[in-house]
């Protein structure tokens, strides 16, 4: 290897080392230095790994897609192992669903006692509680899996495809009688190498000016960590990078058939699951309009398309709502709470200045869910996390903006492209209103950054500026570089709060 490419390789290095330094330093506590033996293992594993992709990213650097895939398999694959079982948000009622799946049940069947499932996991939440062990910890994850039953409150009620990756990771490890915990690990790795193998498609195939804006948004800490759960958070991203990715390519190469159809039906499949994200499918009009228009039948394709995903979705969602509400879905929570669609909405209809208490309250959370909350794995309150948070807003948003990534959109269709975020923004507000916050409330509950990921790709064609490519030596490396940096802020934060 030539001198220089060793010099540049190793600049790079020293960069991630400095800032693997910061890192440490602001998310360690006195119990990390005190017991450091497991944080040191961890981050010497961790910081060995991160610099032999950076040295990867240098000596192949026109093979993008295949640094994407690795980038994301190796801290995919280490969010698997060391973020505790069943810990991401909600992950318990996630692996509810799929566990049913595995025993024939498409769809939940309740019961006045709540669903009858294998009960081998429960072992996990209760050792779990609220704090979360991690496998070093806890001898009873590696039980075998038994076949005594219990019964779980609540699950979810979305299609069953949404999950069909994370039971078949269970089915697998059932058949090869591994313990418990191997049943978390083999489902979430499923859902992970899913994403992997998909993005480095998407990587390879979209427009060479959009590959490391796509890197950059595919590589997201808190889309990471959520495609490693067992969540359909994981099928929802996924597939939202495929519709960002062939919106880019007909925006730039005209509307082909098998691009509009991967398009409409991803944005079907995730509708079906989070109807808000219907919305996504109307971004399809940023295309010009002589593209658009030029062939009329596919033109009126996708205006029959779009008025067909909209009525399944609406049937869809009020069915979802029936069987939440009214018929046999069991939630303790729910009960207690006070929530209830009909009475929410009966508070509304005789109370409509509410409005006005719940804008103040949507406005005043925006700095908590897109600065507190966002990008790393829901770590409230984690030691160094508004430190981290606030370096990657910086480089995720001086990307989306300064980046040349040749989607020149009129002024016009940026605004457009605003008001679908705003619309499936409050959208998400309005449906937690109405289905998680108890009756009468001035407030809203249950809302999460993680909601957000899929419209926040649309962030770098809403903002970008640049029609000319930065003059900066060996920006994309550096862009690379600054990946791996922060994806290690958020295997940081794992090992220095759990280890």
């Amino acid at each position: 290897m030539k001198v220089s490419n060793i010099i540049t390789n190793n600049k790079f290095i020293f960069i991630y080392l400095v800032f693997i330094l910061l890192f440490v330093l602001f998310s360690f506590s006195s119990d990390n230095y005190t017991y450091f033996k497991s944080e040191l293992g961890l981050i010497s594993i961790l910081t060995v790994l991160s610099c032999l992709l950076i040295f990867y990213s240098f000596k192949r650097k026109w093979d993008l897609h295949k640094i994407a895939f690795l980038i994301i398999l190796i801290f995919g694959v280490l969010m698997v192992f060391l973020a505790p079982p069943l810990m991401f948000p909600d992950e318990g009622i996630h692996f509810t669903r799929a566990e049913l799946i595995t025993e024939g049940q498409l769809y939940p069947e309740a019961t006045d006692q709540g669903y009858l499932v294998d009960g081998y996991y429960f072992a996990i939440v209760v050792a779990n509680g609220v704090t979360g062990f991690t496998f070093l910890e806890e001898p009873e994850f590696f039980n075998p899996i038994g076949d005594a039953k219990g019964y779980w409150s609540t699950v979810t009620n979305t299609p069953f495809y949404s999950y069909v990756l994370s039971a078949l990771g269970i089915l697998f490890i059932k058949i090869l009688d591994l313990p418990i915990i191997f049943t978390v690990w083999g489902s979430r790795l499923c859902n992970l190498l899913f994403y992997a193998v998909i993005f480095s498609y998407l990587v390879k195939i979209t427009n060479k000016d959009f590959k490391i804006p796509l890197l950059v948004l595919g590589t997201m800490p808190l889309l990471i960590s959520q495609v490693c759960s067992l969540s359909y958070d994981s099928f929802i991203l996924t597939l939202s990078m495929v519709i960002i990715t062939y919106l880019v390519k007909m925006y730039n190469e005209g509307i082909k058939n098998s691009y509009l159809v991967i398009f409409l039906l991803s944005c079907l499949l995730i509708s079906l699951i989070k109807p808000p994200y219907i919305i996504l499918g109307l971004a399809i009009f940023i295309i010009p309009k002589r593209k658009l228009m030029e062939n009329k039948k596919q033109f009126y394709f996708i205006i029959a398309s779009l008025i067909i995903i909209f009525f399944a979705v609406s049937m869809q969602y009020m069915g979802l709502f029936r069987n939440m509400f009214n018929f046999h879905v069991v939630d303790v929570v729910q009960t207690a709470s006070n929530i209830s669609l009909q009475g929410q909405i009966n508070f509304i209809l005789s109370n409509p200045w509410i409005f006005i208490d719940l804008v103040a309250y949507i406005i005043k959370s925006i700095p908590y869910v897109f600065l507190v909350d966002l990008n790393f794995f829901h770590y409230g309150g984690f030691k160094g996390i508004h430190f981290i948070n606030l370096l990657y807003m910086i480089f995720f948003f001086a990307v989306s903006i300064f980046y040349c990534n040749k989607v020149n959109l009129s002024k016009l269709k940026r605004i457009y492209l605003a008001v679908l975020f705003l619309i499936v923004y409050l959208g998400f507000y309005f449906i937690q209103y109405l289905q998680w916050t108890p009756v009468g409330s001035n407030i809203i509950l249950g809302v999460q950054a993680r909601y957000f990921l899929p419209i926040l790709l649309l962030i770098p064609l809403i903002l970008n500026l640049k029609n000319d490519r930065l003059k900066i030596k060996d920006l994309d490396h550096l862009i690379i570089t600054l990946v791996i940096v922060f994806l290690s802020g958020l295997l940081i934060l794992t090992i220095s709060h759990y280890y």
